[in-house]
């Protein structure tokens, strides 16, 4: 039966704060013996040091502590860590209406006196609600077909990175790449062949890169772009020539890649007008380099040399 219920539902990390401590083991080996990892606090103030240094997923807390309650620790983790669901339990039906407590931000709200098996299954159902926001979340940015982060990732990402490039001050590379003679292929071989011409591309692309430094993302029909940080110009320049090197090995002709390159450049503007300077120069890098005779080319934006 637990084993069942275990490979039914994620198990998650959850921090449970209650100033009463015996309810506070009762509620955490509960949660344990389900598998869960987790922790504990026996009021508000150490609740937020442990979620400041700490990653959880869900907070299970008590709504009448000292030095700060529930309503409180509530509204701390609605503004600062709006990722976190919050079970909210009480004694005092009176004092805290379901609707208040729901409306300050808590996911669910449960009265005192309850059973394991209420807490339990208010709990099971928050987590397949999130773990359903969690895959609805991945699918909105994902490429359907090939797996990739799509154009609205990156443009998510995009900012990220160019803030840390702006704070830390290392170098921020954008490639643009293009499949030349896409449309002949298609006319050529058929859409599904196109399709998969595609995939393969995304797959070379994905085994290019560093994990968990550089990213990769369609960005619209045969377009990709990739970001790259803490990258030396001439390390940039020859990554691109190494990728166009792997397509040509894939012997899909008449296609072939070219790539436009341009780094970030921190100017008196917003770092939006920054970006999207960076995105212009990288796609004027790519025209330029599909001029060239037989395309397949590598083309490094002047400012970015």
């Amino acid at each position: 039966m637990n084993s069942e219920r275990r490979s039914a539902v994620p198990l998650k990390t959850i921090l449970v704060v209650d100033d009463e401590r015996e309810v506070c083991e009762i509620i955490s080996d509960a949660l344990t013996g389900q598998g869960h990892k987790v922790e504990s606090a026996s009021d508000g103030i150490e609740a937020v040091e442990k979620i400041k240094s700490s990653e959880f997923s869900i907070v299970v807390t008590d709504m009448d502590m000292p030095r700060m309650d529930g309503m409180q620790l509530i509204e701390y983790i609605v503004h600062n860590h709006a990722d976190i669901d919050i079970i909210a339990i009480t004694g005092h039906l009176m004092r805290y209406k379901y609707t208040e407590v729901v409306e300050a931000g808590a996911t669910d709200f449960i009265t005192k006196p309850f059973t394991i098996n209420e807490l339990e299954a208010k709990l099971n159902r928050l987590i397949r609600e999130r773990s359903l926001r969690e895959q609805l979340s991945k699918l909105a940015v994902r490429d359907p077909l090939t797996g990739l982060q799509n154009r609205r990732s990156f443009e998510e990402n995009v900012r990220k990175e160019a803030i840390r490039t702006t704070r830390y001050q290392h170098t921020l590379f954008l490639f643009f790449m293009d499949v030349d003679n896409f449309k002949k292929y298609n006319d050529l071989y058929g859409h599904q062949a196109g399709d998969a011409l595609l995939i393969e591309t995304a797959n070379l692309l994905t085994n290019s890169i560093r994990e968990n430094i550089d990213s990769v993302f369609r960005y619209g029909g045969d377009e990709f772009v990739m970001l790259l940080p803490h990258l030396p110009a001439a390390q940039a320049l020859s990554v691109a020539k190494r990728i166009c090197k792997k397509f040509d090995l894939l012997n899909l002709k008449p296609t072939s890649l070219s790539i436009g390159i341009a780094s970030f450049i921190e100017r008196s503007g917003t770092i939006e007008q920054d970006i999207q300077d960076m995105i212009q120069r990288a796609d004027t890098a790519l025209y330029t380099a599909k001029k060239g005779p037989g395309k397949n080319g590598v083309f490094v934006d002047e400012r970015s040399r």
